[in-house]
């Protein structure tokens, strides 16, 4: 994962700290014993599937420190996950992304066959005249 490739992110290697007005984070919570993968995409209060991380660093060789943010219920989170739990986020990241970017397509695809259809119509209809350029 690479703050670079997220708008919405900012890498640093400490977590910001709280400003007045701002929400307050839940505790840190450890990485599972049990060996259990946690889905760190899924909100822990809301079970919303839409958690993204707002900041995070390296805490060792195979362990990130991470805030994250549900934005639905504006929970947030902070704790130290293992490579694979950040991986496997990582991966979610990358598929919802594409899903929003097909979806994007398929709407301006749609918005501009619209619009087309549109500005047809007036020119048939001879209600675009040069003056209006």
């Amino acid at each position: 994962m690479h703050s670079q490739d997220r708008p919405d992110t900012r890498p640093s290697a400490q977590p910001s700290a709280r400003k007045q007005g701002e929400l307050p984070r839940a505790e840190q919570r450890p990485v599972p014993a049990d060996g259990a993968t946690e889905q760190l995409h899924v909100c822990f209060n809301c079970a919303s599937e839409l958690v993204y991380p707002l900041d995070w660093c390296e805490e060792g060789l195979r362990h990130w420190r991470i805030v994250l943010r549900c934005p639905e219920c504006e929970s947030r989170r902070e704790g130290v996950f293992e490579q694979t739990c950040v991986e496997q986020l990582d991966d979610e990241l990358d598929r919802a992304s594409s899903t929003l970017l097909g979806d994007l397509r398929r709407m301006t695809h749609a918005n501009m066959s619209e619009e087309a259809a549109f500005f047809i119509k007036a020119l048939d209809a001879d209600l675009i005249v040069p003056s209006d350029f």
